[in-house]
């Protein structure tokens, strides 16, 4: 009993620092499969029942603990992507096939007029996703 105390104690303080489900899933398979084949082992297969209920417990609970934590992530919001590039692009496709030099300018301001008006909505979205929970 003394060996299985002595391991719980181990387990638990290098397991301290671990914030997620799955370390702390981790931890506690490991502890309960060790007090569970602590008590079932007998004699001689006593340490060897006690190290294998704390592996199985670990990993049962690793398991357990990962499925945990990938429920409760984010869920991720596609806003839509941008068919421009970071920089604006003023040589646009739409406006390319104008002569006249004037007009063509125009025509890429508006282009780029546009583009950060959908650019602005998109972050209005992402903010009232983010502040409100408006996701649509």
């Amino acid at each position: 009993m003394k060996k299985f105390l002595f391991a719980t104690a181990i387990v638990l303080t290098l397991g301290a620092c671990q914030t997620t489900n799955q370390g702390l899933g981790t931890i506690v398979g490991g502890a309960a499969g060790g007090l569970l084949g602590n008590t079932i082992g007998k004699g001689s297969g006593n340490t060897a029942a006690t190290i294998g209920g704390t592996l199985l417990g670990a990993i049962a609970g690793s398991a357990v603990g990962q499925s945990m934590d990938s429920q409760h992530q984010a869920p991720a919001y596609n806003y839509g992507q941008p068919t421009y590039p970071t920089v604006y692009n003023y040589g646009s496709q739409e406006c390319s096939n104008i002569i006249d030099q004037s007009v063509r300018n125009s025509c890429e301001r508006g282009v780029v007029e546009r583009q950060r008006a959908e650019q602005r909505e998109r972050e209005r979205r992402a903010y009232n996703c983010s502040r409100y929970g408006r996701c649509y």
